[in-house]
């Protein structure tokens, strides 16, 4: 009966934080893309989000409308100082990678704007001196 109640308890612990982890994931995926999205000459934007026991990730594709790297460079600058601005975004989700437009004929990625990698949500605001609203 002991052993019972142990494997129980333990299926309500792991049940629980794969639904906690769903519901962060999801909340990050909507908010990441509310915020890429009502930037004007974005065309496309999805993430993947998970947050499983603890470790996890955050997968994006952006497609921009851009003929150029200079206009490529100026929607991907918009982008992210929208995500800096989205309350719902922790300081610790990373940003998109690159952004690309639909054929791939133009890529950009963040060192464009002066980041010495993929910057963090938190490194983004820090760089425009953005507070989330």
């Amino acid at each position: 009966m002991r052993w019972l109640a142990i494997v129980l308890t333990s299926v309500v612990v792991v049940l629980s934080v794969t639904a906690c982890s769903s519901a962060k994931a999801s909340k990050c995926e909507e908010a990441f893309t509310a915020a890429a999205t009502s930037v004007s000459g974005v065309a496309s934007a999805e993430w993947d989000c998970n947050f499983s026991f603890g470790g996890g990730w955050v997968r994006s594709q952006v497609v921009v409308e851009a003929a150029t790297k200079a206009e490529a460079i100026a929607v991907m600058e918009a982008v992210l100082r929208a995500i800096a601005a989205a309350p719902d975004l922790k300081d610790s989700w990373s940003t998109p990678q690159e952004y690309a437009n639909q054929n791939r004929t133009v890529v950009v990625a963040a060192n464009a704007l002066g980041f010495g990698a993929v910057p963090t949500v938190g490194q983004v605001r820090a760089h425009y001196g953005i507070t989330p609203r």
